[in-house]
C-alpha cells in the first residue's frame, strides 16, 4: 500500500521544503522505498536541496508528453538512501493553467508510483493547484513559522483548504453542487449557510466531510520567547472550521539548517547532531508510527 503525504504552508520561507526532503531522507534510510515528486509550481527546487542542479527530465516533460510516463521523469538519487525524487516545474503557462483533464492525468501517474510513501511538495500559497494537490495527500501537513503574519497566512490556507474539501464533497450535478460552485466564498460559514438554504440537512454532509481532516502542524524556526500559544490556535481552528490540527512537532532555529542548505546535504545526514535535525527526526518517527498504523488498517480491511 502507498501512502500519500502532501505538505503546504500558507506563504513561502518557512522552510518547508527543507522539512519535506529531510523527511524523506529518513524515511528512505528506514528502508521505505520514497519517492519526492515536487509539486511547487513556480518554485520547485526540492531537487536542489540533493545537489542535483541538472536533472535530465522534469515535471515539465511529462506535462507536455516529452516522456510517455511519470516513471520516465523519476530519478534515484543513490547517495541518500534510494530515495527518488520527480523534480518539479518552472512557472510555465501550461503549468500555471493546467486543465483539469492534465490534472487528473498527473494525479493518476502519481497514485501509480511504485512507492511505500510518496511525498508531495504543493508549494506555499492558496491556489486550486495548491489546495488540490495538499488534499490529495493521505497525510496532511502543514508548516508555519512562530510570527503573527505567518500563522495568519497558516489560518487563511487551511480556510480555503477546508472549503475547498466541502466543495468538493458535493456532486457537481447536484443542486447544491451547481449553486454552490458559481459562489466566491470568503469563509466555512458562508459556505455552510447557502449549503443548507438550498438543500436542508446540507450543512451535516458538508461537516462531515471534514470529519477525517486533520492537518498536522509543523511549526519552523521556533525561538524560545516566542513560542505559538499553540492551545488558542487549535481552538480558533476548531471553533471556525471544524476541524481538530494535531501538532506534529517544532524545528529550533538552527544556523546548521543553512550550512546544509548551502552544502546541499539533508542536515539530518550533515549534521544529525544539531537540534533542528533530532528535531525533525523526532516528527520522522511520528509519522513511521502513523505509516504503521495505516499499514495495519489495510491489512485488516
Amino acid at each position: 500500500m502507498t501512502v500519500t503525504i502532501s505538505i503546504g504552508s500558507g506563504k513561502g520561507g518557512t522552510g518547508k521544503t527543507m522539512l519535506l526532503c529531510n523527511l524523506a531522507f529518513l524515511l528512505a534510510r528506514s528502508g521505505k522505498k520514497v519517492c519526492l515528486v515536487d509539486l511547487d509550481i513556480g518554485g520547485a527546487d526540492a531537487h536542489i536541496l540533493f545537489g542535483l542542479f541538472e536533472p535530465k527530465h522534469n515535471l515539465t516533460d511529462f506535462l507536455n508528453r516529452k516522456v510517455d510516463t511519470l516513471k520516465d521523469v523519476v530519478h534515484t538519487l543513490y547517495a541518500f538512501n534510494g530515495l527518488q525524487i520527480i523534480p518539479g516545474t518552472g512557472n510555465t503557462l501550461q503549468t500555471a493553467n493546467m486543465s483539469y483533464q492534465e490534472k487528473q492525468r498527473l494525479l493518476r501517474s502519481i497514485s501509480a508510483l511504485d512507492a511505500d510513501v510518496v511525498l508531495l511538495d504543493v508549494g506555499a500559497g492558496a491556489s486550486y493547484h495548491t489546495l488540490d494537490f495538499f488534499m490529495y495527500g493521505d497525510i496532511q501537513i502543514c508548516v508555519t513559522l512562530p510570527e503573527p503574519t505567518s500563522i495568519m497566512d497558516f489560518y487563511s490556507f487551511l480556510q480555503l483548504a477546508t472549503i475547498r474539501k466541502v466543495l468538493g464533497s458535493f456532486l457537481s450535478h447536484s443542486d447544491v453542487g451547481n449553486t454552490l460552485k458559481k459562489q466566491n466564498f470568503s469563509s466555512l460559514a458562508e459556505v455552510f449557510a447557502l449549503a443548507e438554504s438550498t438543500q436542508p440537512g446540507a450543512k451535516k454532509k458538508a461537516q462531515q466531510a471534514l470529519y477525517y481532516f486533520h492537518p498536522l502542524l509543523v511549526i519552523n524556526r521556533d525561538i524560545q520567547n516566542t513560542k505559538v500559544n499553540k492551545k488558542k490556535l487549535k481552538q480558533l481552528v476548531a471553533k471556525y472550521l471544524g476541524i481538530d490540527i494535531p501538532s506534529l512537532g517544532e524545528i529550533p532555529e538552527d544556523p546548521a539548517i543553512q550550512d546544509a542548505l548551502k552544502a546541499y546535504i539533508p542536515i539530518c545526514e550533515l549534521y544529525p547532531d544539531s537540534p533542528a535535525a533530532k528535531a525533525i527526526a523526532q516528527i520522522a518517527a511520528k509519522i513511521e508510527k502513523i505509516l504503521e498504523l495505516f499499514s495495519k488498517t489495510s491489512s485488516s480491511t
